[in-house]
C-alpha cells in the first residue's frame, strides 16, 4: 500500500490514534480533526499529519477518506457530511445514538458516491472468518442458537465519569460500547437472520450514573433460531469474550481473542478437535480492509444496514425492560 491515499481521522482520542497507528503502517497518508488543541499538537507531531479544529474543515482541505471516532451523538454529522462530500467512511460503532439518527445516516449512505462501514471489529478475528467459512461448507448444519457474552471487570470507561456513561452522548450504556460487537457478532456467524422479537432487561448496579453497566437479552429470529447476549462493564464473573455456536451437524465454542475453537460433531463417537487460528490484530486487519477497499483494491464492507439492524435490536432491549416484557420486531425493522 503506497501512501497516495489521505485519511482524516475524526476524534483524536483513544479509539482514533488506534486507527491512525495502523493506517500508517499501511503506508496512508493522515490528516486530522478535533476540538482539543492539545489533542491535535500531540496528533500532528506523531504522525506528522496536518490537523483541524472540526470535521468540516478537514474536509474542505482534501481527503480521500475519513475514520469516524467521535461520541456517539455527533456520528450523525460527521458521516453525512463525509458521505455527502462523496467521501468513504469508516464509521466507529454503534452507529449512531437512536434509531432515528441510526436511520439517517443509512439514508444517505444508500444515495452516497462513497461507501460507509461501521467499526465491527470482531468480524476481523481470524478465528470469526474461520468460523463463517465453516458455516458456509455447511459443517454446523442449521445453527439454531448462538451465545455471546462480552464481561469485564473494572471496566466502565473513564469511571464513569467520560462520555460512555452520558445517556445524551452515547444514547445508553454497555451496551452501545460493548453489547453492539457481541450482537453483531452473533448475528454475522448466523448470517444475519431477521430478528423477530426480543425481551432483555439491563441494570446499573455498579456506578453513579443514568446509563446501564450490565445487560441480558434473548433474541428470537426467523426460522425458530435464537441468540443469547450477556455483557456488562463490571460484574462478578472472569473477563470473557466469549461465543458458542450450536449446529445440527456441529457446534463450536470459542474466545475471540484467542488462537483456537472446538468443534464438537453432533454424534457423540465422533468426538470433538480443536482447530488452531490466529487471532492477529483485528483493528490492522479492518483499517487494512477499509484502506483497500477506499484504493478500488477490493469489494467495500458495507455494513450499515447491518448496524441499523443492531441498533434497532438495542433500543428493543431498552423497550423490553421498562416495559416487562418481549418486545416484537417485525422483519429485524422497527
Amino acid at each position: 500500500m503506497t501512501g497516495d491515499t489521505t485519511i482524516g481521522i475524526v476524534g483524536l482520542g483513544t479509539i482514533g490514534r488506534i486507527h491512525a497507528e495502523r493506517l500508517a503502517d499501511l503506508g496512508a497518508d493522515l490528516a486530522g480533526a478535533d476540538l482539543d488543541p492539545e489533542a491535535r499538537e500531540a496528533f500532528a507531531a506523531e504522525f506528522e499529519a496536518p490537523t483541524y479544529e472540526d470535521h468540516e474543515a478537514l474536509l474542505e482541505a482534501g481527503v480521500d477518506a475519513v475514520v469516524v471516532g467521535v461520541p456517539n451523538r455527533v456520528h450523525e454529522e460527521v458521516a453525512v457530511d463525509a458521505l455527502e462530500a462523496g467521501g468513504d467512511v469508516l464509521l466507529e460503532k454503534p452507529l449512531a445514538h437512536s434509531v432515528e439518527s441510526a436511520e439517517r445516516i443509512a439514508r444517505v449512505a444508500r444515495r452516497s458516491e462513497g461507501f460507509c462501514t461501521v467499526g465491527f471489529t470482531m468480524r476481523y478475528s481470524g478465528l470469526t472468518e474461520r468460523v463463517v467459512d465453516l458455516r458456509e461448507s455447511g459443517r454446523f448444519g442449521s445453527i439454531s442458537h448462538v451465545s455471546v457474552d462480552y464481561l469485564r471487570r473494572g471496566g466502565i470507561p473513564g469511571g464513569g465519569r467520560g462520555w460512555f456513561t452520558n445517556p445524551d452522548l452515547a444514547g445508553g450504556g454497555v451496551l452501545m460500547d460493548l453489547g453492539v460487537h457481541v450482537i453483531d457478532l452473533a448475528l454475522f456467524v448466523m448470517g444475519y437472520p431477521a430478528v423477530e422479537e426480543v425481551s432483555g432487561r439491563v441494570r446499573s448496579e455498579f456506578g453513579d450514573y443514568d446509563v446501564e453497566d450490565s445487560a441480558t437479552a434473548l433474541l428470537r429470529c426467523e426460522g425458530g433460531r435464537t441468540v443469547s447476549v450477556d455483557t456488562s462493564w463490571h460484574g462478578t464473573s472472569e473477563p470473557s469474550q466469549d461465543c458458542v455456536i450450536r449446529g445440527t451437524e456441529a457446534g463450536t465454542a470459542f474466545a475471540v481473542t484467542e488462537d483456537d475453537l472446538t468443534l464438537v460433531d453432533a454424534d457423540p463417537d465422533a468426538g470433538s478437535e480443536t482447530i488452531a487460528v490466529e487471532t492477529g490484530d483485528m483493528h490492522l486487519a479492518e483499517d487494512q480492509t477499509f484502506l483497500e477497499s477506499v484504493a478500488g483494491e477490493r469489494e467495500p464492507a458495507e455494513t450499515v444496514e447491518e448496524a441499523l439492524t443492531v441498533q434497532r435490536v438495542i433500543e428493543a432491549i431498552y423497550e423490553s425492560s421498562e416495559r416487562g416484557n418481549a418486545v416484537v420486531v417485525e422483519g429485524g425493522n422497527r
